[in-house]
């Protein structure tokens, strides 16, 4: 089941694509020229009375930036992305090399449409996790979005290169060839995706 949450974005093309965060497939639905709501994968949702204990605990140790960051995380599943976005920021100053807050800021970032931004995360966490393929192809998601389609097919063959059968990438790489009027090279991409979530290799 999805969960819809409304951030009132300005999105730049009218396209139904596949997000790769985190382990489940999240379809999102993009008008062109419109308010959207963005559906997300449904996460557990942490009881207000544990997030109040967390955020006590915090208030006697704030300088404890592992407690900083599972405070963060537990705002993340509570679809607090403020004060997510606000605790994983304090967390990469401390610590500029700290792959889950990068990668979570760039998973928030998405999440808001705020694509420049989730770039800018996603590719510090990349230099960090390179082969992270799941990243790789929200962050060329985030690009076609922007409009810079030629990176995103770069990146979506280079995921295909790493792992062909990444059927995302497949589905993605799909939906930008058509926008760039490759018909043909689209619907096998498409062929390819549909081959693989029906179980074919």
């Amino acid at each position: 089941m999805l969960q819809k949450i409304s951030f009132g974005a300005i999105c730049v093309i009218g396209l139904t694509f596949f997000s790769c965060n985190g382990n489940e497939e999240k379809k999102k639905d993009v008008s062109s020229n419109t308010t959207t709501n963005i559906q997300v994968a449904e996460a557990p949702i942490v009881p207000a009375n544990e997030l109040a204990m967390l955020e006590k605990k915090f208030e006697q140790d704030s300088l404890n930036f592992e407690l900083r960051s599972v405070l963060a995380a537990n705002y993340y599943s509570s679809g607090i992305l403020d004060k997510a976005a606000y605790h994983f920021l304090r967390v990469y100053e401390h610590d500029n090399k700290n792959l889950i807050a990068l990668s979570d800021l760039g998973n928030i970032y998405y999440d808001g449409q705020q694509f420049d931004n989730a770039i800018k995360y996603y590719e510090k966490a990349l230099e960090l996790d390179p082969k992270n393929i799941n990243m790789k192809c929200d962050l060329a998601t985030c690009y076609m979005n922007i409009n810079k389609l030629n990176k995103a097919i770069d990146i979506l063959n280079e995921n295909i290169k790493q792992d062909y059968n990444h059927s995302q990438s497949h589905y993605n790489l799909s939906v930008i060839l058509k926008k760039t009027g490759k018909t043909a090279e689209a619907e096998e991409e498409m062929k390819v995706y549909d081959k693989l979530k029906s179980g074919g290799k």
